[in-house]
């Protein structure tokens, strides 16, 4: 469960969320503006059901919500802000919440153009990983590793990845 103290968290209470952006620098630009670090764990993951092989045994389709139009950008902005919001926005979060979807998409602020995604437990489930980056750019030696899990435009299986998992200091391993 979230600790009600983020700005997701606070719109959100109660719902296992996880945060996602469209690309890479999108995620760099989110992670700059809210304070974080030069160590970073990313995600690449991709919607199951569309795979030519699904995993997940989830035939649903996802449900996203689109707040791009519905500026939810802002409203995110002024609970960072610790700004009052109005009642239609408080109306919107409620009916966002009463929709359920699996995700809710809006305007990056961080990045031109970029998008950010809030998913929720039950869209999470979804998904299934593309590929796992951890890097330390904190170090001096600024160490990066890649977990493939699924490769080509059908997202077929890394078989030999399957049971790999970090070490510290930036090393991949493999449980056998």
């Amino acid at each position: 469960m979230n600790n009600n103290i983020g700005r997701h968290s606070k719109l959100f209470p109660n719902e296992k969320i996880s945060y996602w952006a469209d690309s890479k620098s999108t995620a760099l630009a989110e992670i700059k503006k809210h304070g974080g670090n030069k160590n970073y764990l990313t995600f690449m993951a991709y919607d199951d059901a569309s795979s030519t092989f699904p995993i997940l045994n989830v035939n649903d389709s996802l449900v996203i919500v689109d707040g791009r139009e519905l500026n939810f950008h802002s409203i995110l902005s002024k609970i960072e802000k610790a700004e009052k919001l109005t009642i239609e926005e408080t109306e919107l979060v409620k009916l966002i919440k009463k929709e359920r979807p699996d995700c809710l998409v809006y305007k990056s602020m961080a990045k031109n153009n970029g998008l950010n995604f809030l998913f929720f437990e039950k869209g999470f489930k979804k998904l299934a990983l593309r590929e796992v980056n951890l890097y330390f750019g904190e170090n001096k030696s600024k160490n990066t590793k890649i977990i493939s899990c699924a490769i080509t435009s059908d997202y077929s299986p890394v078989i030999e990845s399957y049971g790999k998992y970090f070490e510290p200091i930036v090393k991949v391993r493999i449980d056998m």
